[in-house]
């Protein structure tokens, strides 16, 4: 089973409580489980407080008496931290969400510059190096989406298409002519691949 990080917990935590407030039987591991080990040290802490309210009250008769000496049940301790244990899962959520995209961006590079180094070890092009490092990227499941191009991207793209139109506008007659063949011999190539 996958380890659980911080987008899994809280809805865990809430499924667990849930099973909790119902009264069902839910183990002390599986309990456990979800706290980490300041949340498990407090629950056990309130145990012992309760313990010792035990040892100091006699068990009282009703619902006023409890809460007037501040008597609670086992399974009241653990909801109580369970409780508490949502709070601060959803408190550090946006934290810890940042964290995992940091991890993951630091684990994104690590994959692209091993590739890339091995590839320019190998003899091979800046360019087959970089596409090395793309195609490892993709085979580690770690690209996100398309590239975003930068300014500078966009004003390049910009200019190479006024030199092609340039370039086309002082073309001769059968220079045109050969680029339309072009043009419709790369149409039918698309068509087929469909």
């Amino acid at each position: 089973m996958p380890k659980l990080n911080i987008t899994h917990l809280p809805q865990r935590l809430k499924e667990r409580l849930e099973k909790l407030e119902r009264g069902e039987e839910v183990a002390i591991k599986d309990i456990k489980a979800l706290l980490d080990d300041g949340q498990i040290e407090r629950m056990e802490q309130a145990w012992a407080e309760q313990e010792n309210l035990r040892k100091i009250h006699k068990r009282p008769k009703t619902k006023a008496e409890a809460d007037a000496i501040g008597w609670k049940t086992k399974l009241e301790v653990r909801i109580e931290t369970y409780k508490q244990a949502i709070a601060e899962a959803e408190g550090g959520l946006l934290e810890g969400i940042r964290r995992l995209q940091a991890d993951s961006e630091t684990k994104a590079a690590r994959v692209f510059m091993d590739a890339w180094s091995k590839a320019l070890d190998e003899g091979k092009s800046s360019w087959s190096a970089q596409s090395a490092g793309n195609i490892a990227l993709t085979r580690a499941n770690l690209r996100q989406g398309e590239v975003i191009a930068s300014k500078r991207d966009k004003e390049v793209w910009a200019m190479e298409d006024e030199l092609l139109k340039q370039f086309e506008s002082e073309m001769s007659k059968e220079e045109k002519e050969q680029l339309e063949i072009l043009k419709e011999h790369e149409k039918g190539l698309q068509k087929r691949k469909k």
